[in-house]
């Protein structure tokens, strides 16, 4: 449960560049896309560039749209109703920007590049390779 990920969307000027938040827990892709799902359909209601606005927003402890503004979380994180948990509760930093054919740089163990041009979730190894696509629907 302990995987860590990165969850991103393509940036439209540069194709082969995403911009990326880290998620520090469960980013295990069963449950990763179960949790992208969930947003999707509840907090984004079925709009996937608000998915993407949602989990762009902050680097996250984990995902879940279960979680409500009372959501318990460790001092210095912040539930945000519908999405997740921040890493921290500091002013969000810019997201991370990289071209994905330099993922393996990054020792990261998955990462989600969402497309909302056709509500779909790439999952890639951490190495950039894409390894599957599934439907946000």
């Amino acid at each position: 449960m302990g995987i860590t990920c990165y969850v991103s969307a393509i940036d439209p000027a540069q194709p082969s560049t995403v911009h990326a938040r880290y998620v520090h827990f469960d980013g295990y892709p069963l449950a990763f896309i179960a949790h992208l799902r969930g947003i999707w359909a509840s907090t984004a209601r079925r709009d996937t560039q608000a998915l993407i606005d949602a989990v762009l927003a902050h680097d996250w402890f984990y995902l879940g749209s279960d979680v409500t503004p009372d959501t318990r979380s460790f001092p210095h994180q912040h539930p945000v109703g519908g999405v997740g948990v921040t890493l921290d509760d500091s002013e969000p930093e810019p997201a991370t920007v990289f071209p994905l054919s330099r993922a393996v740089d990054l020792d990261i163990s998955w990462i989600y590049v969402i497309n909302p041009a056709d509500d779909t979730v790439t999952v890639h190894t951490g190495d950039g390779e894409p390894v599957g696509v599934h439907s946000l629907g």
